[in-house]
């Protein structure tokens, strides 16, 4: 079991987690999903982008890394550290007002992240 996700250096992922397991979690998420070479996928509240890196190695897809609070520079020190910026586009973007065209995404995912985007009006 998790046999991806325990490939990753340890204090890597301590330093880079914003919420509890989150590598894990998706690793057992992913079971469910096709993902396929170059899927655009949105990785909605990816914090320090820790899922993001790991959909990029593990899947070979395309993810647009959104976070509201860790800034798009931020992450794209640490995507570049990981030789992923090719594959990882990190983007600064409130969860409701998001900059892309509908269908644009094949995927979406968010780990860890779904509660902080709660509104009292349901559109």
């Amino acid at each position: 079991m998790f046999t991806k996700s325990n490939k990753y250096d340890f204090d890597f992922v301590k330093e880079n987690m914003m919420g509890p397991n989150s590598i894990k979690i998706f690793e057992e998420v992913s079971e469910s999903l096709k993902l396929e070479k170059d899927m655009r996928i949105l990785d909605l509240g990816c914090g320090r982008g820790l899922t993001s890196i790991f959909l990029a190695k593990e899947y070979d897809v395309i993810v647009f890394a959104t976070d509201l609070w860790i800034s798009a520079t931020d992450n794209y020190e640490r995507i570049k550290s990981m030789g992923l910026e090719d594959k990882i586009i990190p983007i600064h973007a409130e969860a409701h007002d998001l900059p892309f065209a509908n269908e644009f995404f094949d995927a979406a995912i968010c780990i860890d992240a779904y509660n902080y985007f709660g509104a009292e009006k349901i559109i």
